[in-house]
């Protein structure tokens, strides 16, 4: 609990890196050019473990913390940063195995076979650090107040204090004599025991190592020369912080930790997690400098803006009235130009509703002047209704999109499928009587609605005579200009 508090605490305390440029400061005297130099303390926490293989057990990730404290050294955008960070790492093994040794017995030199099976056996190892990462970081404006920061680089990782623990499970360990054919178990002198209470001790073959590591987050300014820093960052160890050992996990004597053991033979530390943090701006004489220069040569711009303050406002007036004048122009030429294409607009819809209104007469003339020897007979045509071709033709050749949909329909008498097929053939036949009247093929459509669609009752001769019909119909018909 008190360790859970502690992590809280620092990673309240906040802390760090902020890029580019600050709160806005137009109400100061001298303006704020912000500094190339940045010392960032900054807390974090999330998963930080070892990444590693145990034979014969399971690894579970843990948690820990990291304080670190860093300078930065940021002449534009690009920069880079030099910290030291002190993190703790935890880790867990699960033990469910079991082996043999053979070993010579210290009291009466004869060869054993030591036998040990571990049950759910749990050991973790906590681990505290100096790490001196070295980055390099981009850092680019979002607005006045917000900048993202981007860093990496390589992490040197040196353990200062390391220990395992074992948590739960137990293990048992049997000694076979070959000699006499005898197993011995529960000689708590000779090694050969069950063991389910808690072990402790330090890890002896840790090392220092190399790693990488990869940050990204956001600042946000509070202050002239201090801001908020909120990111996320991980690092992973390249090359291992244990020496291999060549020890059984246990001897027959003692238990000498996972890390200690052939159990394990390379372990890399991973963190991941969030970090927040404070930036502090430390003072640049250079900047400042600069910064009283860009005062003073404002102060010299506004008296040469007063010189010719005078002569400006009387030029400005000119211009303006003559502005005016062209605007008044402008508008009414504008006015006349939108009058035009009003009338002209107006003139082309009467026009192209005119046009389809005739061709549409024009169809329903065709439709109505064929000729058919019998109901599903190519008909023909008089020579009465030839200008209603004419008609067709103009309104097809200025329409791009124009179609002529032929709808064949059938009375009640034929009933099913077969309506819908008599239907279709009976257009398909009007179409190519218009074809060979010179009706482009392409601009033709046939359908049939069967017996569906009667327009007189079917209970007559003369009704079914007008039921059986081939409509023509207008698809389309946008105007191309």
């Amino acid at each position: 609990m008190k360790r859970s508090i502690t992590y809280l605490i620092l990673l309240c305390v906040t802390t760090f890196s902020y890029a580019g440029e600050e709160k806005s400061l137009q109400q100061e005297k001298i303006p704020y050019l912000g500094t190339k130099h940045y010392l960032c303390l900054n807390a974090g926490g999330g998963l930080h473990s070892h990444m590693l293989k145990a034979d014969g057990g399971d690894a579970e990730y843990g948690y820990g913390s990291l304080f670190e404290l860093k300078y930065q050294l940021t002449p534009k955008n690009w920069g880079i940063g030099i910290g030291v960070q002190i993190s703790s790492y935890r880790g867990y093994t699960i033990f469910n195995h079991s082996y043999s040794e053979t070993f010579t017995h210290l009291d009466n030199d004869l060869s054993y076979t030591l036998n040990t099976q571990f049950v759910n056996w749990e050991e973790r190892q906590s681990n505290l650090s100096i790490e001196i990462p070295f980055s390099i970081q981009c850092m680019k404006s979002i607005n006045k107040n917000w900048s993202f920061l981007l860093g990496f680089g390589a992490t040197v990782s040196i353990p200062i204090k390391e220990r395992y623990t074992t948590q739960d499970g137990y293990f048992t360990s049997a000694g076979w004599f070959e000699s006499t054919n005898v197993v011995y178990e529960d000689l708590l002198n000779h090694g050969f025991r069950t063991v389910d209470t808690e072990l402790s001790g330090p890890i002896n073959n840790m090392r220092p190592g190399v790693g990488a590591h990869v940050e990204i987050g956001f600042n946000r300014a509070i202050r002239q020369k201090s801001a908020f820093y909120m990111g996320l960052y991980t690092h992973y160890g390249i090359t291992s912080i244990t020496d291999p050992q060549e020890n059984s996990l246990y001897d027959g004597s003692n238990y000498t930790g996972a890390y200690e053991s052939e159990r394990v033979e390379e372990v890399h530390p991973f963190k991941a997690g969030v970090k927040l943090g404070l930036r502090f701006n430390l003072r640049d004489k250079k900047r400042e400098a600069e910064a009283i220069r860009i005062v003073e040569e404002k102060q010299r711009e506004r008296e040469r803006q007063k010189e010719i303050a005078a002569s400006a406002e009387q030029m400005r007036r000119d211009r303006l009235r003559q502005e005016q004048r062209e605007r008044i122009r402008r508008e009414e030429e504008n006015d006349r130009q939108m009058r035009l294409e009003k009338e002209r607009i107006e003139a082309y819809h009467k026009a192209a509703l005119k046009e389809e209104k005739e061709a549409t007469f024009a169809l329903k003339r065709i439709a109505d002047e064929a000729i058919y020897t019998y109901p599903n007979s190519v008909p023909t045509f008089p020579e009465e209704i030839e200008r209603s071709f004419d008609i067709i033709y103009t309104y097809l050749a200025k329409h791009a999109n124009a179609r002529i949909l032929i709808v064949g329909h059938t009375d009640n008498t034929i009933k099913g499928d077969r309506s819908v097929t008599i239907g279709k053939k009976r257009a398909d036949a009007f179409k190519q009587a218009l074809i060979r009247k010179g009706i482009p093929e392409d601009k033709i459509e046939c359908i049939s609605k069967g017996n569906t669609q009667p327009i007189a009752s079917n209970n007559t001769k003369g009704g079914r005579e007008l039921n059986n019909r081939t409509e023509l119909k207008l698809k389309g018909g946008e105007v191309e200009e």
